[in-house]
């Protein structure tokens, strides 16, 4: 643990005035540096007065990574010199092209609002690997996530309830998700799915981070061993998600989904893409005939005035189409009151 700090602290200096690309959306906030592709995902519970907090480990983004194994190579998305990067923004996130001479590698971030949402709170990953060679390839992927939110208490949770206090693999069934919760508060945390909507990973290994950094791609895991590497690193947690080799044929590609966000969510199942502006977003959720509920008009209203006070706050971003909007949602909420008035004995 001290000697990735020390990294960290020395990585910030190096990268500090390095561009990155930033979208916020409801409660979470994507920051991709431009120069690697790589990531922080920040999340809020509160979108009026927001506290930012990193879901994973962001004093050092490079210690989160995707890797592909090619045939027997194993390549750092971000690191190899043999690929270009390419960041751009999207209507519906961002994206990042990486391209070699004989892969294409591609994550899309698309903001997902969950059933129990009326605003972003996931993310969707799409990794896409194109072989444009002219001969067939084997790739596979690994996802190493370095967490940090429950290394001062059980560092991670099954959606079973089952906790992860030490180096443990899943392979075979996977729970819906798991979650790594922050020690400080019970209510906020990540949580990434692997059992329902996400593209089913060959495994998954919770271990110690500098273990599974130094492991050139597969990790022969121990169960029951702390997440201890002494003197290197101590109490310093991450996860893997390997995605075993398949043999891609000239022009083919293989495709690998991840749902993830805030833990307030329980799920990303069902969830649906997330507008550019919050408000069309309210909109399209209130019709939903069967959101008569007195809490999702005050959740809407919360989210509205949220929106208001950032209109007076600078005039100028108001433009005549979020007006429409803003008063479409309140045309809504006031019909709603009424339906509930006359329903009342």
């Amino acid at each position: 643990m001290l000697n990735k700090w020390i990294t960290a602290a020395l990585l910030l200096v190096a990268v500090s005035s390095l561009p990155a690309f930033e979208v916020q959306r409801g409660k979470l906030k994507l920051v991709v540096n431009d120069k690697t592709g790589r990531f922080v995902l920040w999340g809020t519970q509160d979108i009026a007065k927001p506290v930012w907090t990193p879901l994973f480990l962001a004093d050092d983004p490079t210690t989160s990574k995707w890797k592909l194994q090619v045939g027997e190579k194993a390549v750092v998305l971000g690191d190899d010199s043999a690929f270009t990067t390419q960041v751009e923004g999207t209507d519906t996130g961002a994206k990042v092209t990486w391209t070699g001479k004989t892969l294409v590698a591609s994550l899309s971030f698309d903001f997902l609002i969950s059933i129990s949402s009326v605003v972003a709170d996931g993310l969707r990953l799409g990794l896409s690997v194109v072989n444009v060679s002219e001969a067939k390839v084997k790739v596979g992927v690994r996802w190493v996530l370095d967490t940090n939110l429950g290394e001062k208490r059980e560092h991670f949770r099954l959606s079973s309830g089952e906790p992860v206090a030490s180096e443990t693999k899943l392979d075979g069934t996977f729970p819906d998700y798991w979650a790594s919760r922050s020690a400080v508060d019970d209510q906020f945390g990540l949580i990434v799915m692997v059992g329902k909507g996400s593209t089913p990973p060959s495994k998954v290994i919770f271990a110690n981070w500098k273990r599974l950094d130094d492991a050139a791609w597969d990790f022969a895991s121990k169960l029951g061993r702390d997440f201890n590497l002494l003197p290197y690193s101590f109490n310093d947690s991450a996860v893997a998600q390997y995605y075993d080799s398949l043999e891609l044929a000239p022009g083919a590609s293989r495709n690998v989904v991840t749902l993830l966000g805030l833990q307030s969510a329980q799920t990303f199942v069902g969830a649906r893409i997330s507008s550019a502006n919050p408000l069309d977003d309210l909109l399209k959720k209130n019709r939903d005939p069967s959101l008569g509920a007195i809490d999702q008009d005050l959740s809407s209203l919360s989210l509205l005035l949220a929106q208001i006070d950032a209109k007076l706050a600078d005039p100028a971003k108001a433009t005549p189409e979020d007006l429409k909007l803003l008063q479409a949602v309140l045309d809504q909420i006031d019909a709603r009151k009424k339906i509930l008035e006359a329903s009342k004995p």
